[in-house]
């Protein structure tokens, strides 16, 4: 991006056609207001990748010629194993000269330990998830894990020379190494499952948490960390299929297994939740440690919060502030020593920025525990299909803010019963929609469940929030149904809603979650056992297929980390502008307002030249009385339109007159473009000619804010939907009178993609393009005057 200043003429330009909006006293009462707002230092997503790439480079410094690390506590290469998971986890490739001299020397350590063979286990797995070149190793790995199990179900410390008391840190090690084989191909009976999960069951406190013992009533809180993640693992492999089936049919609203005791275990780690170095002790008090296991926690769970907790954020800026001389970490005591507190604080942040695929509304009620786990699961299913790493989360409805929904690229609502969205929850939501983000639901009726209230009060919001736009059938050539898998349409009804720009809601009135809920690795396993579950594991397939299909049309793969999410108060700032300049929109029967927010987030990118503006959006009529008070008017639309014989007389004389008329078709609409063509040629009297690249509109960076070269294009691909990307020079044109630009027209979106936070979905220009030339043609506009 290249900025330049804007010239003296330009000024006397703005002076001319902006007023002043705001008294100095207003501003003064804003500021004040502002002021009583608590300051927040955040992590940007850019810092914990500049943290994360520091942390990288002080363990391949310190890596040893042999690929080995300084081991602590004769863990047999424990720590090489987990430098080299952190090091898988943390860069860029799998196939980095560390990462592979790591690989080599823990795959020659001949000793076997619990915490070492479970690390190799999960170092292997994540350089070869497929299984092309280290499952026989992994098999090797788990069948030794599998002997050494306890009784009990869990695992001590497995060195040779004898047993000792199963502990928790062990077992959940064991249990990850386990979960991670079981992706990759390896055998794991189901007894191995079985017995893991009564461990983890008679590790359970009752008030919440869990204990370093079986029986022992005192928690730790990576104990209660490790258990929550655990349990989620187990659950994964091993379901309770009697909580779930009933004579081989679902039952999609009965009461989930472990719910309760996760939800107490929550609050148990909200309640004792901190961060502090300096602390001595076992398993709790190392602070490192700790992380390594809310991270799991977390991102498993779904939870952003832990009581008021935002553990995500308060550990990347605690590991933002510990970091020792800007390089790696430094723990307490041998079990943390510097490549140990490196490595798990690697873990912690690059396992949790991970992009946020879906985000769970929570109503705060009952109605959240039906199918607790289904997005949990469809994300899973999300994870193999794109072959990528993914998280997702839970959004407390009732104080969200749209910044609080913009955190996911899909917000997906599920119940029974009857809501009501107070007028917050409203704004919120409408705002979140209008800035690019996409609304999924369901309704939890047939297969167990009563018909739903939900159903009701969904299609009434629904109503209220766009009520212009209609929930309707998604027809059968809609780009979701082969958005990634090719889906039949009729199996379980989809309704959409189109809103700025796209299909910005999608509703099923039908079980989709539940179904979510039952497609894990434990219970197809199962299900392929016995005949009666036939049918329903081709609902279970059909309805992730149908999810992933959702999510893919949504977010055109395109996800952003965590912490690189939009946030729309920095677009608040424009209220503190000097200046008000309007926008108005010039109105037609072809979708005039279609895309209402396209400008004004545009004021965004006029803000960082240093541009004091405020784009005030109003509509004019094809009115000369209306027209000559603009020196420029902004059109777009999606549909068919004409104007009248005196419309068109009004428009010519003003286009004459020294007036100014900028437009694009919406979504690259063919309708829109043949009306505008036709409009413009009737007023004009010939065709619009392309604008060349080497026009000043383009080119003159002395004027305007960018030299535009080259720009992207998003084209779908034959039938798939699927986008590819063409880059070029703009594709405009225009009509000039007396040697300056009266018209400019792209048939190429440029609205939806600048009204867009997150991705649009319609053909047309990427966003940062739309914006570049959105604004060198405003400021051409004004720098002709």
């Amino acid at each position: 991006m290249k900025q330049v200043a804007i010239g003296s003429a330009l000024a006397v330009t703005f002076f001319l056609m902006v007023v002043f909006c705001q008294t100095a006293a207003a501003q003064r009462n804003i500021f004040q207001r502002n002021a009583r707002a608590p300051v927040v230092r955040d992590v940007s997503a850019a810092e914990v990748r500049e943290a994360i790439k520091r942390g990288v480079e002080a363990l391949e410094e310190r890596q040893k010629a042999n690929g080995e690390w300084g081991d602590v506590l004769s863990y047999n290469n424990g720590v090489t194993a987990l430098c080299t998971l952190a090091l898988i986890n943390a860069s860029d490739r799998k196939d980095t000269p560390a990462i592979q001299k790591g690989l080599e020397a823990i795959i020659a350590e001949p000793n076997r330990s619990t915490y070492f063979v479970s690390l190799r286990v999960m170092c292997l797995a994540n350089a070869d998830p497929k299984g092309n070149k280290y499952l026989r190793d992994v098999q090797t790995d788990i069948d030794w894990l599998v002997m050494v199990q306890d009784p009990s179900g869990g695992w001590d410390y497995g060195r040779q020379g004898g047993r000792s008391t199963p502990d928790s840190s062990n077992s959940q090690f064991a249990l990850l190494a386990l979960h991670e084989a079981a992706q990759m191909g390896a055998v794991i009976e189901d007894d191995v499952w079985k017995r893991t999960k009564n461990y983890w069951k008679k590790c359970r406190v009752k008030t919440g948490g869990y204990a370093y013992h079986m029986g022992l009533r005192e928690t730790k809180r990576a104990m209660s960390a490790a258990g929550m993640a655990s349990t989620i693992i187990v659950d994964e492999n091993y379901p309770d299929l009697g909580t779930m089936f009933d004579k081989g049919m679902i039952k999609c609203c009965s009461k989930p297994d472990d719910a309760e005791h996760e939800e107490l275990t929550a609050k148990h780690l909200g309640q004792r939740f901190a961060f502090a170095r300096g602390m001595r002790g076992r398993g709790v008090e190392w602070p490192y440690y700790f992380m390594y296991a809310l991270e799991r926690a977390g991102r498993l769970s779904g939870r952003r919060f832990f009581g008021a907790h935002d553990w995500y954020r308060e550990g990347a800026a605690k590991l933002r502030d510990w970091r020792i001389d800007g390089v790696g970490w430094v723990g307490q005591g041998l079990s943390e020593n510097k490549d140990v507190a490196t490595a798990m604080a690697l873990l912690f942040l690059s396992k949790g920025k991970r992009p946020i695929a879906v985000g769970k509304y929570l109503f705060e009620n009952t109605e959240d525990l039906l199918h607790q786990k289904g997005v949990h699961y469809l994300t899973r299913n999300l994870e193999k299909a794109w072959e990528q790493k993914l998280n997702w989360q839970e959004v407390k409805g009732f104080n969200a803010t749209a910044d609080d929904l913009l955190e996911s690229h899909v917000i997906f609502m599920s119940g029974n019963k009857g809501f009501v969205f107070n007028d917050k929850q409203k704004q919120a939501m409408k705002t979140y929609l209008e800035n690019g983000g996409f609304l999924f639901a369901d309704a939890c009726q047939g297969e167990g469940c009563k018909p739903a209230d939900f159903d009701r009060a969904f299609r009434a919001l629904m109503e209220e929030l766009f009520p212009e736009s209609k929930l309707e059938p998604l027809k059968p050539n809609h780009p979701i149904w082969n958005a990634h898998y090719n889906v039949e349409p009729q199996k379980r009804p989809l309704l959409g809603l189109q809103a700025c720009c796209r299909t910005s809601v999608v509703y099923c009135p039908r079980n989709l979650a539940c179904l979510w809920n039952a497609d894990r690795p434990g219970i197809e396993k199962q299900m392929k056992k016995d005949a009666r579950f036939a049918g329903v594991l081709g609902d279970v397939k059909y309805a992730t297929k149908v999810g992933v299909n959702v999510v893919t049309y949504a977010t055109g793969r395109e996800l952003k980390e965590k912490g690189d999410r939009p946030k729309l108060d920095e677009k608040a700032k424009s209220v503190l502008m000097h200046r008000s300049l309007e926008l108005p929109k010039l109105a037609h029967g072809g979708g005039q307002d279609e895309a209402p927010n396209a400008w004004l987030n545009i004021q965004k990118r006029f803000a960082e030249s240093g541009l004091s503006i405020n784009l005030k959006k109003k509509f004019v009529s094809a009115d000369l009385e209306q027209l000559s008070d603009h020196p420029f008017v902004f059109m777009h639309g999606r549909s068919q339109f004409s104007f009248t014989e005196e419309e068109r007389l009004a428009l010519r004389t003003y286009l004459q007159m020294g007036g100014f008329i900028f437009a694009d078709a919406i979504c690259s609409s063919k309708e829109f473009t043949v009306s505008f063509r036709s409009e413009m040629r009737k007023i004009l009297g010939e065709d619009l000619k392309p604008i060349p690249p080497a026009h000043p509109i383009w080119t003159d960076d002395k004027k305007y804010l960018f030299r535009i070269e080259n720009v992207t294009l998003r084209k779908k691909r034959g039938e798939s939907g699927k986008f590819e990307e063409i880059k070029g020079p703009p594709d405009l044109e225009g009509h000039e009178i007396d040697g300056r630009l009266a018209v400019v027209f792209s048939q190429n979106d440029i609205s939806c993609a600048m009204e867009s936070a997150i991705v649009s979905q319609c053909e047309g220009y990427k966003r940062e393009d739309a914006e570049r030339i959105g604004v060198n043609v405003l400021l051409y506009r004004l720098r002709v005057d």
